[in-house]
This record gives C-alpha cells, structure tokens and sequence, in this order.
C-alpha cells in the first residue's frame, strides 16, 4: 500500500493559543513581533502550520530578514510541536535554530556554539533538513555555512522562527507556489550533492564475501557475459578478475550460438527452421509446453498467408494449429488465460485471409518484426526454462531485486528511497565522475 501524502508546511500558524502569541502579528507567510522585548521572559516564538513530511528526504525552505528590529534576536530552524513558543528555537530540547544576533547555533539549551555570521535586515536564510544524514545545514544569500546539526532523529519536526525584541520581521517561502515566489538559493544543487553523497555511500559500500565465491562482483559480471553470449569479454574476466577459477564451456558456447540463431530464423519467419533447431537444442520442449508450440505453429500460419500460399495454410490450419489451442502437457489443458490467449491469436491469424495483402489489415502486426521479435524472445526464455537455466542471469536478477526492495522503500515512506533509482545507481558505477545523478531532484 503506497504511504499517505503528507500535507506540506504552507504557512505560519497563527491560530496556537499560547500566551507567547499575543507578541506576535503573524499573516500567511509573514510574522511581526510586537511584543515588549523587555527580557527573555517577552521571547515569543511560531512555528508552520505542518510538520515536515516524514518521508521527505531533503526539506528545504527560506527566511528574508524584512527587519532585524532592535537588536536582531531573530532564531530561525526547527522545532516539534511539544516545544514552547515563549522561547527561541534551539533553547528547548527538540528544537535547533541559528540565531542572528551572534550567529550561534543552538539545540535543546540555552547556551549555543559559533557556528555562522549574523544576519541583519535584507539578509536570506536558506534552511535545509536532510533526513537521509540526520543534519540540519543553513546559507545566508545563497552561501553554503555548513552543518549545524548532527543527529536530528526527530520525525515530526516543523518550521520554526522565534523572536525578542520589538519590531522583529520576517517573511518566509516554503516553496508553496514557487512560480510566483521562487527560492533564491539553488535547491536543484543542495538536492544533487545530497543524491550524489548518497550515491557514493552505497558505491562505497564493501559487497560481504561469501565461503564459496572469493569474488562476488567478477562472478555476477562474469555470469551475465556469459549469459548473452558475450564470450571474449567473458574470458578475459575470467582470467583476470577470478583468477581461472571458472571458464567459458565450449558447450555454453555452441547452445547460445544456436539460441541466437533460433531467434534469426523466427525473426525471418522461418519457422520452421526455427522449430528444427528447437527440437535439437531442447528435446521434449514443444511437447511439455504447448503454448509456446502453438504460437509457433500460428506464426507459420500467419507467414504462409503471406506467401501466398492459402490453401495449404488453411489445411495446415485444420490439421495442426487449432488441435492444439486446447491442448497442454499430456493431454491436458492449459490454464484458463494461456487457452484464451490461444484463441485470440487464433482469431487474429485467422482474420488475415480476408485480405490480399495481409500486412494492410487490422492483425498485420503478426508479421511485423516486433511481433517476431517477442516470439523469439518468449522462445529463447522457454528453452533456457526448459534446459534447467534461469531466463536471467545472476546479475539482472539482483538488479530486479533491488528495483522491487526500492519500491517498496518508496511505499513505506523511507526517505532516502524517494532520491533513489537503480539505474542511476548503475550509472553512478559505471561513471563515477558524473557530478550530477540522474532524477536527483526528490
């Protein structure tokens, strides 16, 4: 089940009934204090009107400093709903903020550490929550300060800003519409250098070694070479990733040349050529799987028509295709879906004797080369099925794997699953000096 869509922070919430509040004039997007600013006991704080979402990876919003007031004491970050808001954020635990009047970050007590500049009227803060490394980051103007915060485990975590003394002012964009209002720092970038941080973290990642395979890698390489018949390539990984530990077999090399040539034959539509060659690559195939028998035996079919030769397509028809649209191993019948897909294909080969030229008509896809080209790939993956071979090697079975394990990340709302893709990945691999990784932007 795909996780709920959290709303978005959109805007200060004025509507929280806390004595701090009567400080604070707050519209939309826009917060004023005007409050005493007599003491710390006058702080007055307010945070957006939704948490960030939990499964947002990287949360970005920004804060133009429209007056600094009288002495600046303007805090910008996070906090969780449970904090005060008669206190600056970053004073509380569960709170984190960068304050404009030192610069210091705080985070869950009253004294804070250097961190940054200060920020004063016509500044720009840019705010950035990384979920994926847990760190809270700030920019004054677009200029990256660095980490402020390590360790931000908290998941419900909202905007916040808080103030101290009078006529304090600032307006946020929590990117809501930003057509109208876009950010002035460049999120496309924060967003790719995290993807791109990410990538390398997994890249790096040592692959556990296993008792029996000294060399997991250049076995999977090697596997999926010589699964496509990629033999010189496979040879030589074989010589110099494994050490001469496996080899290519002559016989893997004999039954994929015939393989490939199956597909050729099917592709040209010489079907019977191709159903030669399949009874000698793989005895017994046709008979244990009749669907694929009958596909082939629809084709021929289908390609007689084409040559012209009607009467002896219809007999061959009566005689040998349509016997077998019932048919299954042994006798039996088939499953429900398989038969109905028989009969539909039947129709549809059928269908091309009323034309004179067969290739015109609604079910002239029969002889097109893409239609060839899926009978001869469901042909390939039977013989390989029917020879004790998985239609896949080793290797594009774990990169299917992984695509599923990813999904299902996504779905349950993981963050870092929502910056990443398996083929960027394989990219990131095969590139590793690419600076930014395909679909970066989460």
């Amino acid at each position: 089940m795909a996780a709920r869509q959290q709303p978005m922070p959109s805007a200060w919430d004025g509507s929280i009934r806390s004595p701090a509040q009567r400080y604070l004039s707050v519209e939309g997007c826009r917060v004023k204090y005007i409050g005493p600013g007599s003491d710390d006991r006058d702080t007055a704080a307010v945070r957006a009107n939704h948490p960030v979402p939990s499964d947002c990876p990287i949360y970005y919003f920004e804060v133009e400093i429209t007056s600094r007031g009288r002495d600046g004491f303007i805090g910008i970050g996070f906090s969780t709903a449970e904090v005060k808001l008669d206190r600056l954020p970053g004073w509380e635990p569960h709170s984190y903020g960068y304050h404009g009047d030192d610069g210091h970050a705080f985070s869950g007590r009253g004294t804070g550490r250097a961190y940054g500049p200060i920020y004063t009227t016509g500044d720009w803060i840019g705010v950035v929550l990384n979920r994926i490394e847990r760190t809270i980051a700030f920019t004054k103007k677009g200029y990256d300060l660095g980490v402020a915060f390590e360790g931000v485990a908290e998941e419900r975590l909202y905007p916040a800003v808080g103030f101290r003394t009078p006529d304090e002012e600032i307006l946020a964009n929590f990117g809501t519409d930003l057509a109208a209002r876009p950010f002035r720092g460049d999120l496309a970038w924060i967003k790719a250098e995290a993807t791109q941080r990410l990538y390398s973290r997994i890249l790096a990642t040592p692959v556990p070694r296993c008792a029996k395979v000294q060399n997991v890698i250049g076995e999977l390489v090697f596997g999926y070479l010589r699964h496509h018949g990629h033999w010189d390539t496979a040879a030589a990984v074989a010589r110099d990733l494994l050490g001469g530990a496996v080899s290519v077999e002559q016989q893997d090399v004999a039954d994929m040349q015939m393989r490939k040539e199956v597909g050729v034959r099917v592709a040209a539509g010489d079907i019977d050529a191709a159903l030669a060659l399949t009874c000698k690559l793989a005895p017994g195939l046709l008979e244990a799987d009749p669907h694929i028998h009958f596909r082939l035996l629809c084709q021929k079919f289908a390609e007689m028509i084409k040559a012209g030769q009607v009467a002896e397509a219809i007999e061959f028809g009566r005689e040998q295709v349509v016997p077998l649209v019932a048919a299954g191993p042994g006798g039996g019948a088939v499953s429900s879906a398989a038969a109905a897909a028989d009969r539909e294909l039947l129709e549809d080969a059928t269908a091309l004797l009323a034309y004179d030229d067969p290739t015109t008509g609604p079910t002239g896809y029969l002889l097109l080369p893409g239609h060839r080209g899926e009978l001869a790939a469901a042909l390939n993956r039977a013989i390989l099925a029917h020879s004790g071979r998985s239609e896949d090697s080793a290797l594009e079975a774990a990169v299917r794997q992984a695509g599923a394990a990813l999904q299902e990340l996504k779905r349950s709302g993981h963050p870092a699953a929502q910056l990443l893709d398996v083929q960027a990945v394989l990219q990131q691999a095969r590139d590793p000096q690419q600076q930014q990784p395909p679909g970066s932007a989460g």
